[in-house]
């Protein structure tokens, strides 16, 4: 980028504040999907009347459309107005009321913990409970969680370790059981950076957001 784009990048942004000096800090994790179907994990960092800016781990364009979907509230749709070094800001289509938008889902300050939205995956990882690995269809992951089918015998709480291409083992015990399908805890929670880096090379698919 050069001197001339960087310039107006930042008359951008210049304009965004002014347009909007009240902000929000927010600090909450929300899926990003994008025009193409593609979809992301991404970090709201404030937001505002006209948009938000986020924290991002996957390039944007200026001018892409994009629909934001945070964990407890509805989701916002709006434009690209600028992105650079790992942040973007969006312009909505409509303007909110931000007060009664937040307020409204009981939306977490910053100081509270989130949880955290999943994205669905086409994927296979690798399941131990007990003695041996089984290869199982990967249904969706999150930082706290995953959820697998496998037709191995489980019982709640029991312990297990799952391995995800290009994230590693990871230590889980059984949160729950439905049929073939059960849910795992990670006994350490993933990095965000971590996750959207994952989605952002092993294309995860796009589809709906659940809690952990």
């Amino acid at each position: 980028m050069n001197a001339e784009e960087l310039s107006d990048v930042a008359l951008h942004q210049d304009d965004d504040r002014r347009a909007d000096d009240r902000t929000t800090t927010l600090f909450q994790v929300a899926r990003l999907l994008t025009e193409q179907g593609t979809q992301h994990l991404c970090l709201i960092r404030n937001i505002g009347a006209g948009g938000m800016m986020l924290e991002i781990y996957a390039p944007l364009e200026p001018g892409m459309r994009v629909r934001i979907e945070p964990k407890v509230c509805d989701p916002i749709t709006g434009v690209v107005r600028w992105a650079q070094a790992g942040q973007a800001g969006i312009a909505f289509d409509d303007p909110i009321d931000v007060h009664a938008y937040l307020h409204t889902h009981n939306v977490l300050l910053p100081d509270q913990l989130p949880r955290c939205p999943r994205v669905t995956t086409a994927l296979r990882a690798r399941l131990r409970i007990g003695a041996v690995w089984h290869l199982v269809p990967l249904i969706d992951l999150s930082q706290g969680g995953a959820k697998v089918e496998t037709d191995l015998p489980v019982e709640l709480g029991q312990g297990a370790e799952i391995d995800i291409a290009g994230i590693g083992t990871l230590g889980a015990h059984v949160r729950w059981v439905r049929g073939e399908r059960i849910g795992l805890v990670f006994t350490n929670p993933l990095r965000l950076a971590l996750v959207a880096q994952w989605i952002a090379t092993h294309g995860a698919e796009q589809g709906a957001v659940r809690a952990a």
